[in-house]
């Protein structure tokens, strides 16, 4: 795997020349090196030195120390006797620009995943993924240049590098080789010591959360877990039991499978609470179009219908929220399959790869939307979000609002419902397979648990004496059925008052 090539690219530093006034840039000059070619492995280092000597004891050398394990490296500036070579309260500045190549199915998507990251010494980081030129007001400890998969970073050891960084990113107009050019000044303070060393870190390997979390300097954050819950569902919840799965079984289309059905099983309390509230809705529907006949005014059968909700124990949320409650699980998998280097390159029945798209038919000329391919996943996911949509259409009553336009709108929704899929087949399509395959996997087993809960649990004669038994206890109005009625009767109040 090649990050980065010789072709555009530049690591170099430069500094000011006490004596002549002028900028010395390293890249120019001639190194001498005593390194030979060695192996190492596990717990081994070596170090590799690259020299230039100036005579009278003044040198100035480049030292880095590979590790037989991992993907980070120690790599330090020396000048030796520099006090009168490089001015006092000076910098030596850092000079790194990377043209990151292409390596993923799709440049869109690569480019869309590549950004450049920093963090400041007050711990703040930040991104920029569009094109944009900045220059930083604050001392950082770490950049890093950051591709889809992977990431190449360089982390101050001890002192921060200094305020007044400049960093660029700019996107290539044309060809499909480069997905973007990130530029870096970083300002290394020299002290004017003639013993000058300046320590860093380089990491050059995959964006694997728990390998950079050892990196110890929040370096894990720029892989994109999403944020505030999203994350915390992922880092302590999703990540905990796919890397514990991955130690199971070697096929990552099994891994995912079952993670889905842990997650379905973690969730089926609030499936389970979803569907009885949508089957006690269904039995009452029959007294709320009763209800509607009886009492032609909105709010007056806004309040009947309060009333009936709360002498029959019924919830009319009650369908709605434990459905709530599993959307951010269901968004942070959007976040995680993208950014999951362990799915690069691992083919699953008829994709090749399930960190790309699962193309079966493509075409030269990229249509808009849809791209230049058609991928199966992607279809399947669709197509089973259409059969969940149906079957829990069927579970609910047909209307639950006060007539006229409550009902249009309701049916404006079931509408929207069935849209939705259409949506997502667009939005998918040139998403990896995997985040197609996982919500395909997540609607089989939605159909799955729907069928035994409707076979095993649902009785609607029996649901039906619950209810009336329910009416003849004394009502237990919740804070929110009391808020709204309190509403309903103002609703009203001001109606009438408007009518005299």
């Amino acid at each position: 795997m090649i990050l980065f090539e010789d072709h555009g690219s530049d690591f170099n530093f430069s500094f000011l020349a006490n004596t002549s006034k002028t900028i010395i840039e390293t890249e120019k000059l001639f190194f001498a090196s005593s390194a030979t070619s060695q192996k190492i492995s596990g717990d081994q280092k070596l170090d590799i030195v690259y020299k230039i000597d100036l005579g009278n004891g003044k040198t100035y050398e480049h030292k880095y120390t590979l590790n037989g394990k991992g993907y980070a490296a120690d790599f330090t500036i020396n000048a030796i006797n520099f006090a009168d070579v490089i001015p006092a309260n000076n910098s030596i500045t850092l000079n790194w620009t990377q043209n990151i190549p292409a390596k993923e199915g799709g440049i869109d998507d690569e480019r869309y995943n590549a950004s450049l990251h920093y963090m400041n010494g007050e711990k703040e980081d930040d991104e920029f993924t569009n094109d944009k030129e900045k220059t930083l007001e604050s001392p950082i400890q770490w950049v890093s240049y950051k591709q889809k998969f992977f990431n190449t970073s360089l982390i101050a050891s001890k002192e921060l590098f200094n305020k007044d960084a400049k960093i660029k990113v700019s996107t290539p107009t044309k060809g499909v080789d480069t997905v973007k050019t990130f530029s870096t000044q970083l300002q290394i303070p020299f002290n004017n010591s003639n013993a000058f060393s300046f320590p860093m870190r380089l990491y050059m390997g995959p964006n694997k959360f728990n390998e950079l979390k050892k990196m110890d300097v929040s370096l894990d954050n720029i892989v994109p877990l999403g944020w505030s819950i999203l994350s915390l569902i992922n880092k302590f919840f999703i990540l905990p039991i796919f890397h514990l799965l991955e130690k199971i079984t070697l096929n990552y289309g099994i891994i995912i499978l079952i993670l889905a059905i842990i997650i379905k099983l973690v969730t089926f309390p609030f499936t389970f609470k979803s569907s009885m509230s949508m089957a006690k809705m269904k039995v009452l529907k029959p007294e709320i179009d009763e209800l509607k006949k009886k009492f032609p005014d909105q709010a007056q059968f806004g309040q009947e219908q309060m009333k009936l909700f709360s002498q029959s124990g019924v919830s009319p949320f009650g369908g709605c929220l434990p459905m709530l409650l599993q959307m951010p699980i269901l968004i942070a998998m959007y976040r995680l399959f993208p950014a999951s280097i362990e799915l690069r390159q691992q083919p699953f029945l008829w994709a090749t790869d399930l960190s790309s798209f699962d193309a079966i038919v493509t075409w030269k000329t990229a249509i808009p939307l849809i791209g230049n391919h058609i991928s199966l996943f992607t279809i399947l996911m669709a197509a089973s979000s259409i059969l969940v949509t149906k079957l829990t259409q069927q579970q609910q009553p047909a209307s639950v609002g006060g007539g006229g336009t409550a009902d249009m709108m309701a049916q404006q929704m079931k509408i929207m419902q069935y849209v939705m899929p259409i949506m997502l087949l667009f939005m998918f399509n040139k998403q990896p397979a995997a985040l197609s395959y996982y919500y395909f996997l997540f609607n089989i087993l939605t159909l799955a648990q729907n069928w035994i809960i409707q076979k095993f649990f649902v009785d609607e004669d029996k649901i039906h004496l619950e209810i009336q038994a329910n009416k003849k206890k004394p009502v237990k109005q919740n804070a929110f059925q009391t808020k709204m009625q309190e509403m309903l009767k103002q609703q009203e109040e001001m109606k009438k008052k408007q009518g005299k």
